[in-house]
Order: C-alpha cells, then sequence, then structure tokens
C-alpha cells in the first residue's frame, strides 16, 4: 500500500504523467561532495519515469538546504524540470527545499 501512495504521489506532482514538457515532484539524492558553497548529489531511489533528462549527479547550492548535512547523508529535494528548445540546453532544471531525509 505504501508502495502505491508513493508512485501516486509521484503521478500527482508531474504535470501529467507521461509525455510531458515538465515534471515536478520530490526525489531523493545522496550527498557525495561537500564545501561551503554547496553540495554534490546523486540518485539514491530509482528515477523518476517522469523526468525529462538522466540525473546521474548534479551540484546543488548550500542555500537550498534546510539544515547542515555531510557526505553520506540521504536528503530530499524538490526537483522541477522544463524541456526547453535554448541553445545547447534541452532541459532545465531546478533543485530547491531540500531536507535530510
Amino acid at each position: 500500500m505504501r508502495g502505491l501512495a508513493v508512485v501516486l504521489t509521484c503521478c500527482l506532482a508531474v504535470t501529467a504523467c507521461g509525455g510531458s514538457d515538465k515534471f515536478e515532484g520530490d526525489v531523493r539524492f545522496k550527498v557525495t561532495k561537500a564545501d561551503s558553497e554547496g553540495y554534490e548529489l546523486v540518485l539514491a531511489q530509482e528515477q523518476p519515469r517522469a523526468m525529462i533528462s538522466d540525473w546521474y549527479s548534479g551540484r546543488v547550492l548550500a542555500r537550498e538546504f534546510s539544515g547542515p548535512v555531510a557526505v553520506g547523508d540521504e536528503v530530499v529535494c524538490h526537483v522541477a524540470q522544463q524541456r526547453v528548445d535554448e541553445k545547447h540546453i534541452s532541459t532545465r532544471t531546478q533543485v530547491t527545499g531540500c531536507k535530510k531525509a
């Protein structure tokens, strides 16, 4: 039942389930590097199928975290992606509201 709730939550967080130019939802990451400016994150869950582009790793500024985290911690962040047609950019990704899981 809990797994179904997670799937439904992810589906509801997306503007349209599948085939959309937008994705929005909470995603679980693991902190792999940290410094005074921010954190390097990798996925700590299976990537949501509705995400527009793959997440291999990414840097998130420290100001997007509600509290201190350390390398090895798992965090949950709100991810918003939108397909764009700009030179050398196909997907704009914004990661906000991160907190320790």
